[in-house]
């Protein structure tokens, strides 16, 4: 099995890589990304977290790291080392994704983009868009040659209701969750509403142009939390994958250790 640590802005999300390819799941778990913890803390929670799930760090053949926080990747890969005794795969556009790159600048592109679409390239029809409804939600378009072209980023879900509600004087913070009509008959339900029917309407919109321009059917891959909310909103046909990543990561192992 391989350790699979994807480093996000809001969470650190563990998974367990085993099977053929390493594309089975065999578990997940997740810590709160906390910039200033040192490698001793992440150790011992990540400690913690394995032997609660009865998995055995020493037993694991190696690590890979997908990382959007620099400052924690040495973190979190001197932890990893630590429990595993392994020297982390740390993902970037240098690696061997499947991909070939018509971007101005691939070596800025998040690396969670890189394995959402080096995941999307292998398993979904091309072209291919995915969308991923982080803290920030990242849309990647891959080409019908697995050229990553790019994509939009825009500010995520829970990112944008926390900001109204911090800038507004009579707009409470709200937990997003399924909608059940479509105009909200209240405050909460407004909020909740335009964010996960605004953020599909936008999903849908973008697919569309996307397509016109390359002139070819679009696949729409989304993951994420809030993708289970966002995907029944949508007018247009998505797939929904919540191991969008860690396929991508799987994928990316498979192909660059040694």
């Amino acid at each position: 099995m391989v350790l699979s640590v994807d480093i996000g802005n809001s969470n650190i999300c563990i998974g367990g890589l085993a099977g053929a390819g390493h594309r089975e799941i065999a578990f997940t778990t997740r810590m709160v990304t906390r910039p200033r913890c040192t490698v001793d803390e992440y150790a011992a929670e990540m400690k913690f977290l394995l032997h609660r799930l009865t998995v055995e760090p020493t037993a694991c053949e190696g690590v890979i790291v997908c990382s959007v926080v620099p400052r924690l990747t040495g973190v979190l890969a001197t932890a990893c080392k630590r429990l595993t005794g392994k020297e982390a795969l740390i993902v970037s556009c240098e690696l061997d994704t499947g991909l070939t790159f018509q971007v101005d600048e691939p070596a800025k592109v998040g690396r969670d983009r890189l394995a959402d679409a080096a995941a999307a390239a292998a398993h979904y029809p091309l072209p291919c868009m995915t969308v991923d409804l982080g803290t920030a939600t990242t849309y990647n378009v891959i080409s019908a040659n697995r050229e990553f072209l790019g994509g939009f980023i825009v500010p995520g879900v829970q990112t944008s209701l926390r900001a109204i509600s911090a800038g507004t004087a009579q707009l409470p913070p709200i937990a997003p969750e399924p909608p059940e009509h479509l105009i909200g008959a209240n405050t909460v339900a407004a909020l909740n509403n335009g964010a996960m029917f605004g953020t599909a309407a936008q999903l849908d919109g973008l697919a569309d142009r996307v397509e016109a321009e390359l002139g070819q059917p679009l696949t729409v891959v989304v993951t994420g939390g809030l993708a289970p909310y966002i995907t029944p909103c949508c007018k247009r046909k998505v797939i929904y994958d919540a191991d969008l990543l860690f396929k991508g990561l799987a994928l990316i192992w498979e192909k660059n250790h040694l």
